[in-house]
């Protein structure tokens, strides 16, 4: 059920991505759902006959929503064929309920990805500075992007502070809850593709799945409703 992937550079660079990782996934969904769609960058990938939806509190959204304004999503049950909803959970202090919902308004799949808070111990420790300048500071922390102290108070932040492995165990269960089962897990990492450094040939030697949870930046999992 697990593999490895190389990840996208960036947020324009991701729908593309999708489409060499899930080509069967989106081009066989007759009506999508993009929970946090910002531009709708997704659709551009997408057939002609594909209905497309995308819901945000910003950007270019067919609809404007607040997934933290405690309300469900304003679909009817099993709507769409496949739920998109990627780097927004942990944004949400909401983010069980709106797990629930995304699994509601499904018939078939549910795509969403969830980050490793973990990945940026290592550059923490080191002293790495994320925030290179007083304006990036003033947004961010000044050693990790979304878990710092900003100088000033932020417009959004991640609200939960969790591992890979941790990640996992929430998908799964609330998963089964739903009705719904883990088909595919992919790691944004191969390890075939690292340098083992000492620290790292130590983890692998108690627990090879220790290397997801220090150095794995992003999981995407693919959950398919029974």
């Amino acid at each position: 059920m697990k593999r490895n992937i190389s990840s996208y550079i960036s947020r324009e660079d991701k729908p593309e991505w999708l489409l060499k990782i899930f080509p069967d996934l989106f081009l066989s969904s007759d009506n999508l759902l993009d929970v946090g769609c910002d531009k709708k960058q997704l659709k551009k990938i997408l057939l002609p006959k594909t209905s497309y939806t995308g819901m945000d509190i910003t950007g270019m959204p067919d609809i404007i929503f607040d997934l933290d304004g405690g309300k469900g999503l304003p679909f009817e049950d099993k709507k769409f064929d496949l739920v998109f909803c990627s780097e927004v959970l942990e944004h949400l202090e909401n983010i069980h309920f709106i797990f629930d919902e995304l699994c509601r308004v499904s018939n078939r799949y549910i795509l969403i990805s969830l980050p490793n808070a973990m990945a940026g111990i290592s550059a923490y420790l080191r002293g790495s500075i994320y925030s290179d300048t007083l304006e990036k500071n003033k947004m961010f922390g000044k050693y990790i992007k979304f878990y710092g102290l900003p100088l000033d108070k932020p417009l959004d932040r991640h609200r939960w502070f969790f591992n890979t492995d941790e990640a996992l165990g929430f998908v799964r269960y609330r998963a089964e809850k739903n009705d719904c089962r883990l088909e595919k897990i992919l790691y944004s990492m191969n390890l075939n593709d690292i340098q083992p450094s000492i620290f790292q040939k130590i983890l692998a030697w108690f627990n090879k799945e220790s290397l997801f949870n220090s150095f794995n930046h992003m999981t995407w999992f693919l959950i398919r409703k029974d």
